[in-house]
C-alpha cells in the first residue's frame, strides 16, 4: 500500500514538472517573439521618406523636391544603417569627389557616392568616423588610418560647410542589386531591394 502511495507521488511529481516545463517554454517562446516584434517594428518612421507629390505639366508624378542639409545629413546617415546609395552629382566638389579611392593601377578615382555595398567598413564606430569625415573633413590620424587599412584618400574639408544655405534638388530612385551586372536568375522575391537617392545642383 506505501509503495502504491510512493508511486502515486512520483507520478504526481513528474506531471507537475511536465506542466511547469511546457509553461516556462511557452512563456520563453512568447518572449522571444514578442520581442522579435518590438525589433522589427522599431520606429517605422525612420524607414520611410515622405516625398511631397509634385507633377510636370503633363501630370506625370515626379520623384524629386528641393532640399537643403537638414534632409541631406540624415540621408548620409541611414545609407549605413540602411540600404541605401547616395549620390552626389553637385559642382562644388570638383574633381575631388567626396573620397578618393586606391585603383589597381596605384593611382586613385575620385568617388562620388556612398554606398555601403562598395566599401567594406568594419565597426559601426568605423562607419561613423568615415561618415564624420566626408561631412565635417578628416583629421590626419584619421586620413592616415584610411589610407593604411583600406585604400581610402580622405579630404581635409567635409562638404558640410559647402551645402550649408543651399538647396538641392533630391531624386529618389530603387533598383535590385542583382541586376546591376546583367541578367539575374535569383527570383523577384530573393531579390535585394537598394534604394538610390541622387543630390544635383538646383
Amino acid at each position: 500500500m506505501e509503495n502504491a502511495a510512493d508511486a502515486l507521488k512520483m507520478a504526481a511529481a513528474v506531471l507537475i514538472f511536465v506542466l511547469a516545463l511546457s509553461i516556462s517554454i511557452n512563456a520563453f517562446g512568447e518572449a522571444r517573439r514578442t520581442s522579435q516584434i518590438i525589433l522589427e517594428y522599431n520606429d517605422r518612421e525612420y524607414d520611410y521618406t515622405y516625398v511631397e507629390e509634385n507633377k510636370d505639366e503633363n501630370g506625370e508624378i515626379l520623384t524629386e523636391r528641393l532640399v537643403g542639409i537638414e534632409t541631406i545629413v540624415p540621408s548620409i546617415y541611414k545609407a549605413y544603417k540602411e540600404n541605401y546609395k547616395i549620390v552626389f552629382d553637385v559642382s562644388f566638389l570638383d574633381g575631388d569627389g567626396l573620397y578618393k579611392k586606391r585603383n589597381s593601377e596605384g593611382g586613385s578615382d575620385p568617388i562620388y557616392y556612398i554606398d555601403l555595398e562598395k566599401e567594406v567598413l568594419g565597426s559601426d564606430s568605423q562607419k561613423e568616423e568615415f561618415i564624420e569625415a566626408i561631412l565635417y573633413g578628416a583629421s590626419s590620424e584619421t586620413k592616415a588610418k584610411f589610407e593604411r587599412n583600406l585604400g581610402i584618400y580622405l579630404n581635409d574639408s567635409g562638404i558640410y560647410d559647402k551645402m550649408k544655405g543651399k538647396k538641392f534638388k533630391e531624386y529618389l530612385g530603387v533598383y535590385y542589386q542583382e541586376e546591376i551586372d546583367g541578367e539575374s536568375q535569383t527570383p523577384d522575391a530573393n531579390k535585394t531591394q537598394k534604394r538610390v537617392i541622387t543630390y544635383t545642383d538646383k
